[in-house]
């Protein structure tokens, strides 16, 4: 007899409301839940390939011992048992400085065995070495909330139901479903508020798929958006464009920003970012001519040049037309598993540096933007493992993630794990990154293991929980990644600060998420009594209350006159303007590559999946038509991509969606240790990408995009 179970996918970060189908304890079907309030039967292909994943032929259904010559397989409590010993014994040598975890964009997706929860083992072990996947793309997000208000401010989400106006600069939520807009269903969200008049402003290097959509694409030079940003700002403020009573009241530092920006001119602005200057004021007015909108930013500029900058003049727009805090513009919601803000609340009390520093290039750990915990530069993991000395990492725990794929310099990265006298390695299947691991522990899918939408609390369109039991038995030796975090710490003896939670026993999920949660805004319990979700209060977000009650400078206003931001602007209109790819005078490159997603994966996932296979087995390099037969390259050619650094080799798909100077490669392929053609895996972007040379100074994060290359053909 089939049962139909009320759930969501785990594919991604957005969770969307799902049905799924289950005969004789095996899962049959898998579509979207027409019912849910969020997403409304809305599926992407990947959540309808989550069968596939499930029951995967090369799914790992028992954990691996690496020994001479190959694996062996060996009973998770064995595993522990000496992951445990060895652990324990790296840390009477060395330290608990020795020992690191990494959270991938799976762990995220994990309420139980997350980020959450591995801060709390990483501080009972005495290590403050937890990196995650955020600090690889987007710590500039935490840098710009800094500057401008001092502080965390609660407001996340663009309220596009009501919004007339948005600008998306270097994000494509209509393929990445970031949180720029109210997430699930994008391209039916954007159309709803284009149907009722919003009007879209795209600044990408390509012609994504929401470019198409919009009524002003700024197809601006990659690595550029610092200076159309710029412009853009001067246009706003000579003619006086801002929203003067919201300025006058909550903003500081408008002269200075104005004095910053005045060389900005539209000629210079329009030959360096090369967009036209009518379509450089038109979209300055555009964007400020309604009284709702707001600009949103994605890794297309937190992974460039000029990063913090770029993420906090995004913000300055919108504090400059008075978007914040009011309906329409930029809005909170306060999520179930959230806290409720009290009326008059202050600024939150956490710095943005909570104090450990990285031994490489002293970069400092930073606030993590998805939770109250400390986070290293996972850009620094890499010499941190290679870096001889006290505090050298000597033992790294992964959880769902593939550091091996993501991390730049794949060539030390793939010699740091092989370097280490420990790697233990949680996953679905063997990842690039459990090839090289001492102990592959496998762990329950999604559909195996109890949840709630945890990473989308805030991040919904309003106040909307679901809890998801597990629909479908484990397979015997399977467990889930807490349970790999928890046996090492009751082996090891170390005592988790998780109120609540059984002391002589190992909890159950359920009791551990009730632990990890018990401030949620609304109880565990209730959450569960509802399998297809609830919606808690009213159906929308919330405004007001926050500005500028919660800023966290001394005069209480938003702070566009930050002197880091008015040093990196005097840079920024001091570097050369060079036609080419090139940064320096003395630079030789023809091109500048940006990286993107692609719609058929998500991250490293999805590339073995059949369904995902038939539409994309590998990534191409995206080039110009016109750029290809300049170079005498034609569609489906084998090109070798040089940066300098490193290089890889791609196989050409001709695109007009870029320009001329511009190629594009989707990151996420390439298993160094995978035998098969580029047509069969693909190519790892991050080859040519080093994490020590024009890298961040204040995060660390490497510049993974907008990188200067050249393309030579007749690769062999």
């Amino acid at each position: 007899m089939v049962r139909t179970f009320k759930s969501f996918c785990r594919f991604c970060h957005v969770f969307c409301g799902i049905e799924v189908d289950v005969e004789n304890d095996r899962v049959v079907a898998v579509r979207g839940d027409p019912d849910n309030a969020v997403s409304g039967g809305y599926t992407c292909l990947k959540g309808r390939a989550e069968m596939e994943r499930l029951y995967h032929p090369e799914r790992l259904l028992s954990s691996r011992k690496r020994i001479a010559g190959g694996w062996q397989e060996i009973a998770a409590e064995k595993a522990l048992d000496e992951i445990a010993e060895k652990l324990a014994q790296i840390v009477d040598r060395h330290g608990p400085r020795a020992v690191a975890a990494y959270a991938g964009c799976g762990a995220h997706r994990s309420s139980a065995g997350g980020p959450r929860f591995m801060s709390k083992w990483m501080e009972a072990l005495g290590s403050p070495r937890l990196y995650t996947s955020f600090t690889i793309d987007s710590p500039s997000l935490l840098v710009a909330y800094f500057r401008l208000f001092g502080a965390v401010v609660p407001l996340n989400l663009l309220d596009i139901v009501h919004a007339d106006v948005a600008m998306f600069v270097g994000t494509n939520p209509v393929v990445s479903h970031m949180p720029n807009i109210p997430q699930s269903n994008p391209v039916r969200r954007v159309r709803d508020a284009q149907r009722r008049g919003m009007k879209i402003i795209v600044m990408d290097p390509r012609r994504c798929e929401l470019a198409r959509m919009a009524d002003i694409h700024l197809q601006v030079k990659p690595g550029e958006d610092a200076t159309l940003l710029a412009g853009i700002i001067k246009i706003i403020i000579e003619r006086k464009l801002f929203d003067r009573e919201y300025v006058d009241n909550y903003v500081s530092g408008l002269e200075a920003l104005y004095e910053a920006v005045k060389d900005f001119d539209l000629p210079y602005v329009s030959r360096r970012a090369q967009v036209e200057k009518t379509l450089v004021e038109k979209a300055a007015e555009m964007l400020c001519a309604p009284k709702r909108g707001g600009a949103v930013s994605g890794t297309g500029i937190h992974m460039a040049r000029h990063q913090n900058l770029t993420t906090t003049l995004v913000m300055i727009l919108n504090a400059l037309c008075g978007r914040y805090d009011r309906r329409g513009g930029f809005v909170r919601n306060e999520g179930p598993l959230g806290f409720e803000l009290p009326e008059g609340m202050g600024p939150v009390p956490l710095p943005l540096y909570p104090g450990p520093v990285s031994r490489v290039r002293g970069i400092k750990a930073t606030l993590s933007f998805l939770g109250f915990y400390t986070e290293m530069p996972t850009n620094t993991l890499t010499d941190e493992i290679l870096t001889p000395g006290d505090d050298q990492i000597r033992a790294l725990i992964v959880v769902g993630g593939n550091p091996a794929l993501v991390l730049p310099d794949e060539v030390s990265t793939v010699r740091a794990l092989q370097s280490l006298d420990l790697l233990v390695v949680n996953d679905l299947f063997l990842s690039a990154t459990a090839k090289f691991a001492h102990y592959v522990l496998a762990v329950k899918h999604p559909f195996e293991r109890a949840d709630f939408p945890q990473m989308m609390d805030i991040s919904y369109p309003f106040p909307f929980g679901q809890y998801s039991p597990p629909l479908v038995t484990a397979p015997d030796g399977v467990i889930e990644d807490w349970e790999v975090l928890w046996g090492i710490a009751d082996r090891m003896g170390l005592k988790l600060n998780i109120p609540g939670i059984p002391t002589d026993r190992k909890p159950t999920t359920d009791e551990l998420l009730n632990g990890l949660y018990a401030s949620a805004r609304i109880p565990l319990d209730e959450i569960r009594r509802y399998p297809g979700g609830h919606v808690w209060g009213e159906w929308e977000t919330k405004a007001g209350g926050v500005i500028p009650n919660m800023i966290g400078h001394e005069d209480r206003k938003i702070a566009v006159g930050h002197p880091e931001v008015i040093a990196e602007l005097r840079q920024v209109r001091s570097e050369p303007i060079l036609d080419a790819g090139g940064y320096e005078l003395d630079e030789k490159a023809a091109f500048r590559l940006i990286t993107y997603r692609m719609h058929e994966v998500y991250c490293t996932q999805g590339q073995n999946l059949p369904s995902l296979r038939r539409k994309r087995s590998f990534n191409p390099l995206l080039m110009n038509p016109q750029a290809m037969e300049s170079l005498g390259i034609q569609d489906g050619d084998k090109v070798r991509i040089d940066s300098g650094f490193g290089h890889v080799e791609a196989i050409v798909e001709a695109s007009e969606d870029i320009a001329p100077g511009v190629v594009a490669l989707a990151f996420g392929w390439g298993d160094p240790s995978d035998p098969r053609d580029l047509r069969e895996k693909g190519c790892n972007v991050q080859r040519l990408i080093p994490d020590d040379q024009r890298y961040d100074p204040v995060t660390g994060l490497a510049m993974q995009t907008a990188i200067p290359v050249n393309i030579l053909r007749n690769v062999p």
